[in-house]
């Protein structure tokens, strides 16, 4: 019987293909800090109360960073999901604070002060500081100069800037970081690195070393792709780099690692096991139990075919992650005091 035999083929191709999945990857351009800064401001200044309230705008890496004083929780609100909806943003911290309205107007830029007139007694009339003297007014009284003699004492002078000192911070140190970039098995190789932030403020004997938002560099030192048939993928992330006061410091530490949540054997197995019941089925409809037997290893081939032809799970580490890293080698930063 040749046409039962087609049609068989013909399901176990249109399982095969059920089977098999795929996936798109999204490249996005690096974002442009001014013009996200610029796109905040100008949709604050267009609100009727938040152009009135102290808020500063930063962004580094398209992560923005709110500052400043608002009137109440709904204005905070506000500014987050305006800084959220402005294209390039990937991530908003907001550290406003909520104050009274009288605080947060106190707080707003003021118009400068217009100079007061000063009015002076002169010859039984007033007459404004500002205002030119009539043609038939007494002339200005001379300017008393001081003798040289008594001139005042010169100002001391003002004090020196503090000096830059070295402090070291020790190993055994935990670093956490906040990833900006993704991380995936599938698209990144060994050695590829991707940007960061410190996520706390990393301090020694009182004084901050490392501030909160200081740059981060992580660095690939291992990519694994599972294999067709068995196997876990897995990626090992390493902190390379920080930059304090605009100077960046190689940093020696441990390794971070993450495995995908699935092995290829298990996914193997089951879906070399679906493959044999979908086979059976097709084998009993088309010639009874010694079909139905012929059918189960057909199937169970086309489930082995169909995971050797799937991509491996990858393993993704999103942006926003946090991750501890502990320093093996002691770190020297200059800071100033």
């Amino acid at each position: 019987m040749i046409y039962p035999r087609a049609r068989m083929a013909a399901l176990t191709v249109a399982i095969a293909f059920a089977l098999t999945g795929c996936s798109l990857f999204k490249h996005s351009s690096p974002p442009n800090d001014g013009a996200i800064v610029s796109s905040i401001e100008s949709k604050l200044f267009q609100d009727p109360v938040l152009k009135t309230r102290d808020v500063r705008v930063v962004s580094q890496q398209g992560v923005v960073v709110l500052t400043g004083t608002v009137g109440s929780d709904q204005e905070k609100s506000a500014v987050e999901q305006i800084a959220h909806s402005t294209d390039g943003v990937k991530q908003v911290i907001d550290e406003l604070s909520v104050g009274s309205q009288q605080q947060a107007e106190a707080q707003a830029p003021e118009a400068p002060a217009q100079p007061e007139t000063r009015r002076s007694r002169r010859h039984g009339r007033t007459v404004a500081q500002n205002e030119a003297p009539s043609e038939s007014g007494s002339t200005p009284a001379p300017v008393v100069q001081s003798p040289p003699g008594s001139a005042s004492a010169p100002s001391s002078e003002p004090p020196s800037p503090p000096q830059p000192v070295e402090i070291t911070v020790p190993a055994g140190t935990v670093i956490t970081v906040r990833t900006v970039d993704p991380v995936d098995s599938a698209t990144n190789q060994t050695g590829d690195e991707v940007s960061a932030t410190i996520d706390s403020p990393v301090s020694e004997d009182g004084q901050i070393v490392i501030p909160r938002y200081a740059k981060a560099r992580l660095k690939l030192v291992s990519v694994k792709n599972a294999g067709h048939i068995k196997g876990r993928s897995e990626v090992q992330l390493q902190l390379v780099s920080v930059t304090v006061g605009g100077k960046t410091y190689a940093v020696d530490t441990g390794t971070y690692q993450q495995e995908a949540s699935s092995s290829r054997g298990k996914q193997t197995a089951e879906r070399a096991g679906i493959g044999a019941a979908i086979g059976g089925i097709i084998g009993a409809i088309a010639g009874g139990g010694k079909g139905a037997a012929i059918g189960a290893g057909v199937g169970a081939g086309a489930g082995t075919g169909v995971q050797m032809a799937t991509k491996a799970q990858a393993v993704k580490i999103p942006p926003e992650t946090k991750i501890d890293f502990t320093l093996r080698s002691p770190l020297r930063v200059t800071v100033n005091q």
